[in-house]
């Protein structure tokens, strides 16, 4: 039995199943796999600081927001994909959910977190992803091929998709190709890598200077020459080893870890220091004292959170300052002036103002 508060799926999508001779609803359960709701937390972000409400796009396919913000709830994964397409149609750019993979920080992911600390090699972090991807994602494959000279990093589904799932691909290889320019830092050299998508026309402009391919429907991949493998992920800062003390590295990043969370959460009506704790699964007394290692504290990373979104925010859309704290659960519009004005020495609008001075400039 299905509990409909960790399962969703919404008519049209069910239409689609059914016509595409999936059979009942019970018939579509086995068939397909779930994808963790909280998976498209950035992408949420990310239309808000367009100045579109995401609930509204939920909506359209059936969700809700307490939905996402319930751990462990999950959809099927073609709620997931008509999710992202109407992200796109109702962004009106084609390239948002690739532009949302390639700027995403995934320091903070469990499986990056393994990666990153227990690698030395590029093929090493990489081997580590694809191992642990595969312990928690039904939905696709991932895979690391080794073909003489050259390397192919992608995922493959595990069932043949109803509509195509470009945007899911765009996110996805965007996301990829990050994790691997951070390791080749400087040394990454573009024309040596293909992209392989259902529909190139999803990537952003900034994708273009790499030989992208057009590919079918079952999966997304990078190609690049198989020697990358063997680059030392630290000569390219991506992370600091050290052997006298192994904690260091893993405390570090349950704080760009925690960080990571805050900003997904800040902008969906504010967070207190008891929500800040249960992001990461710990009471607010175990989690100030964590941070009082890095002489930080819950409130001034909450603060610091909800500052780098009105600042994005402000740059890039033309919502006012009202609908801005509204978002980050301030009832008084002022409050939220004289906190943003104490953190970064103006108000919200001039601060507005400046930032488009200084790209007319």
């Amino acid at each position: 039995m299905i509990d409909d508060a960790y399962f969703f799926i919404d008519p049209q999508t069910l239409w689609l199943l059914r016509s595409a001779g999936q059979g009942d609803l019970h018939q579509v359960t086995d068939s397909l796999p779930l994808v963790q709701l909280q998976l498209i937390a950035p992408l949420l972000t990310a239309l808000k600081a367009r100045g579109i409400d995401p609930e509204i796009v939920l909506e359209s396919v059936g969700l809700t927001l307490s939905a996402v913000e319930q751990p462990g709830s999950s959809v099927h994964v073609m709620v997931i994909h008509q999710f992202l397409q109407s992200c796109a149609e109702v962004t009106n750019d084609k390239t948002f959910c690739a532009e949302v993979g390639a700027g995403l920080d995934t320091t903070g992911w469990p499986m990056i977190q393994k990666a990153l600390t227990d690698a030395r090699t590029l093929g090493g972090f990489l081997t580590i992803y694809v191992t642990l991807s595969s312990q928690v994602a039904s939905s696709v494959m991932a895979f690391l091929d080794i073909r003489g000279d050259m390397a192919v990093f992608g995922e493959r589904r595990k069932f043949k998709p109803l509509i195509l799932p470009a945007q899911n691909d765009g996110f996805m290889i965007c996301l990829k190709l990050s994790l691997i320019e951070r390791a080749m830092g400087a040394q990454l050299d573009d024309t040596r890598v293909s992209l392989v998508v259902s529909d190139p026309s999803i990537l952003p402009k900034t994708m273009k200077r790499f030989q992208v391919l057009k590919g079918d429907e079952m999966g997304s991949k990078i190609q690049f020459p198989s020697e990358w493998l063997n680059t030392p992920l630290s000569a390219h800062g991506v992370v600091e080893k050290s052997a006298t003390n192994p904690a260091k590295v893993s405390d570090t990043s349950f704080l760009m870890g925690f960080r990571m969370l805050l900003r997904q959460h800040v902008p969906m009506g504010g967070i207190s220091a008891e929500d800040a704790a249960g992001l990461v699964h710990l009471n607010a007394r175990t989690l100030s004292r964590r941070l009082s290692k890095f002489g930080t504290t819950t409130a001034k990373e909450v603060l610091a959170a909800k500052i780098e979104y009105a600042q994005n925010v402000l740059e890039k859309s033309d919502r006012s300052t009202e609908e801005i704290a509204l978002d980050l659960g301030y009832s008084d519009p002022s409050n939220f002036s004289r906190a943003f004005v104490k953190a970064v020495g103006k108000t919200p609008s001039k601060y507005r103002t400046l930032h488009r001075n200084m790209k007319i400039e």
